[in-house]
């Protein structure tokens, strides 16, 4: 159980950085979160990954004080990486993409960034080894106000002042933005219910055929 934990928490925090880069190819505007942190590291001319690190230890320090449970390794793995995998794949598109992508390419690309990183999210945060600060906030919030504040709509609120934040410094906002601060929390809530639970709780075919054993004997 523990391997498959740990497998979900690093595959999830992968392509949360996939779909990070996915999103600021798609020039749509990126996810709540990261545009607050492109347009606060644009402004003071700091390379993403290093700001986001930064707010990062930042917001940890939050978490320590008001949902230490949430911190574990999955935390580690998210504050560290994420800003790093994302600037590495923009570089790659940056070497593969020859030309001006097309407006139907780059609503392509930003449908599928929303699926992966609602996929994604979903993923880590039910390995339940630690996620991410950011994450936390909205798992806080409906913890502190007994669910009155459920995760989506606490989702919901900690993305918007982000968006704002962000657009104050001067990140781009666009469609991408308005979807991922209205939506992810729902499609996170989704799939992991109805992907990243299930694939928790499922067992091996060997685990299956031991435990039949088992019973026989």
């Amino acid at each position: 159980m523990m391997v498959k934990r740990m497998l979900m928490m690093v595959v999830g925090n992968f392509f949360i950085g996939v779909a990070v880069s996915l999103f600021r190819l798609s020039s749509f505007g990126t996810d709540p979160y990261t545009t607050m942190n492109l347009g606060i590291s644009g402004f003071i001319n700091m390379q993403f990954g290093i700001y986001q690190l930064i707010i990062n230890i930042f917001l940890l320090g939050f978490v320590w004080l008001f949902g230490r449970s949430h911190i574990g390794s999955g935390t580690v793995v998210n504050m560290v990486c994420i800003g790093f995998i994302a600037d590495f794949f923009v570089y790659l598109y940056g070497n593969m993409i020859d030309g001006t992508l097309t407006y139907s390419m780059r609503i392509s690309i930003m449908l599928i960034a929303v699926l992966i990183a609602g996929i994604a999210v979903a993923l880590y945060i039910t390995a339940d080894l630690g996620v991410a600060p950011y994450d936390a906030m909205a798992l806080i919030i409906a913890k502190v106000t007994n669910d009155k504040v459920p995760f989506a709509w606490a989702r919901i609120m900690t993305d918007v002042t982000c968006v704002v934040i962000g657009f104050s410094f001067g990140a781009t906002v666009g469609i991408g933005t308005v979807i991922t601060a209205f939506f992810t929390g729902p499609i996170v809530q989704f799939f992991k219910v109805h992907v990243a639970e299930p694939m928790l709780r499922s067992r091996s075919i060997t685990d299956q055929k031991a435990a039949i054993n088992v019973s026989k004997g």
